[in-house]
This record gives C-alpha cells, sequence and structure tokens, in this order.
C-alpha cells in the first residue's frame, strides 16, 4: 500500500482525487491539505511515498518551491506536479526543482492513477513540453531566455531589473526583447504581460519560501 499526500486549494477537487485514489487497492490518500507550506510538516508526520501538489496553492504558495524544498528533505518521497495553467515556466522550474513528475489537470482519471504508479515505479513522466500546449498560446515559440525576461516584467519589473536579475547585458536585453515581439506579433511588453497575466499564461504573483 501506498501513501499519498494530495496538495491543492480547491477543496472538491482534493476530495474527489482522494477518493478516486483511495478506490485503488494499493494507494491510500493519508492527508490533504489547500497549501503547498504544510507539505512539509505533513511529510516529517506522515512520511508518505508520494506526494501530488498543485503549483498554485493557498495564500500564493507556490508548489514547486516547496517542493523543491521537500525533496531535499525527503528525497525518497515522489512529487507530482499538476496544474491547470499553461504557463512555461512550470516545466522547466519543476525539472530544476527535481520533481518526478508533471500533469496537467484536464487529464483522465485513468491516466492520473497510470502517472502515479509509474512515479513510484521510478519513471519520471511530463507533458511535452511546447507542444503540449494550447495552438492559441503565444508563447509557444519563445526560448526559456525570452521567458524569463517576459515572466520578469510581469513581476513588473524595469528594464535595468531585468537585465540585473538574469545577468545579461542591456544589449542582450534587447535582443530578446526584439525576439519576444517578432514571436508573438506585440510590440509592446506592457500590453504583452497584461495579456499574459490576464489569460493565465504566466502567473507572475507565487511566492516561494525562503530556502
Amino acid at each position: 500500500m501506498y501513501n499519498i499526500i494530495v496538495i491543492d486549494d480547491h477543496q472538491m477537487l482534493r476530495d474527489m482525487i482522494s477518493e478516486t485514489l483511495s478506490a485503488q487497492d494499493d494507494l491510500n490518500v493519508v492527508a490533504t491539505s489547500g497549501n503547498a507550506k504544510d507539505s512539509l510538516e505533513l511529510c516529517k508526520k506522515l512520511n508518505p511515498d508520494l506526494v501530488l501538489m498543485d503549483v498554485c496553492t493557498e495564500n500564493n504558495s507556490n508548489g514547486i518551491a516547496y517542493s523543491k524544498l521537500l525533496k531535499k528533505q525527503f528525497p525518497n518521497v515522489k512529487v507530482i506536479i499538476m496544474t491547470g495553467i499553461l504557463d512555461l515556466n512550470f516545466i522547466n522550474d519543476a525539472k530544476e526543482a527535481g520533481v518526478d513528475s508533471f500533469i496537467y489537470k484536464n487529464i483522465s482519471k485513468d491516466s492520473l492513477i497510470m502517472t502515479i504508479k509509474n512515479t513510484l515505479d521510478g519513471y519520471s513522466m511530463y507533458p511535452n513540453d511546447k507542444n503540449n500546449l494550447s495552438k492559441d498560446n503565444i508563447l509557444s515559440n519563445l526560448t526559456d531566455s525570452e521567458l524569463k525576461v517576459l515572466t520578469l516584467y510581469c513581476k513588473l519589473l524595469d528594464r535595468d531589473e531585468v537585465a540585473n536579475k538574469l545577468g545579461i547585458s542591456a544589449r542582450t536585453l534587447k535582443s530578446h526583447i526584439s525576439s519576444i515581439y517578432a514571436k508573438t506579433g506585440y510590440d509592446n511588453l506592457a500590453k504583452l504581460s497584461v495579456y499574459c497575466v490576464s489569460n493565465g499564461l504566466i502567473v507572475p504573483n507565487l511566492e516561494s519560501p525562503e530556502e
């Protein structure tokens, strides 16, 4: 029997996932929470086999950032990140955090169970990055560097702050911005940032814990 913790800020979804997983003979949901911050204490107390964690949780807690801490403190615990938001940064951030698998919330129950069981068996399962996203996502052709630039603009940083944060020159930043304009069809970063945030393509206000 594998013990699982479910972290999601929507009570109904937590209950549905718990019911689905607990119906399996070899899966058991031992705790749920709406806040990623609780995952560390729950793992310490319950020693689960796997944590299923949403990206955006209560109080703007960043599920990926807490997953990184969780993997450091409990390396044997498997972590699956789930989200319903097509933010291109999430997949890269999850990989950098050491997350074992990544799913979108629009998958079927059978796919969820399959992903959990495969992850428990030691497999790492990720969607096909940008190819998995909606064709309407205007950010799908941006490079990782360009996405980082745009994400920082969505956090309301100015050009000097963006360049300093990324450790790049003003010339390189200008080159990235020109490429962003060419690929998205926008000619104004402020307007593009508003579009990305309002449509859930970039989530700028997630708070990360101090490591």
